[in-house]
């Protein structure tokens, strides 16, 4: 099937960069969606958990702010 549209393919078929930004972190056993916003701060953006205690602890809300340290596993 061929479809035929007068906008370019470049405009419909988009890439939105938006979500190569954020990072999967893990903090105190939760793993957590976040927007790097320096080297050594990032923002919370989304809670990543099975665990419903995790959705209630006010540091891991959606927009706070997080200082963090980057530690290499081995």
């Amino acid at each position: 099937m061929i479809i035929y549209m007068p906008w370019p393919a470049q405009d419909i078929f988009k890439q939105d960069n938006e979500q190569y930004k954020y990072q999967e972190i893990e903090v105190q056993g939760t793993k957590l969606l976040v927007e790097p916003i320096a080297m050594d701060q990032c923002r919370v953006v989304r809670v990543l958990s099975t665990d419903p205690q995790d959705y209630l602890k006010t540091e891991f809300q959606p927009g706070s702010e997080l200082t963090f340290t980057p530690v290499l596993k081995s």
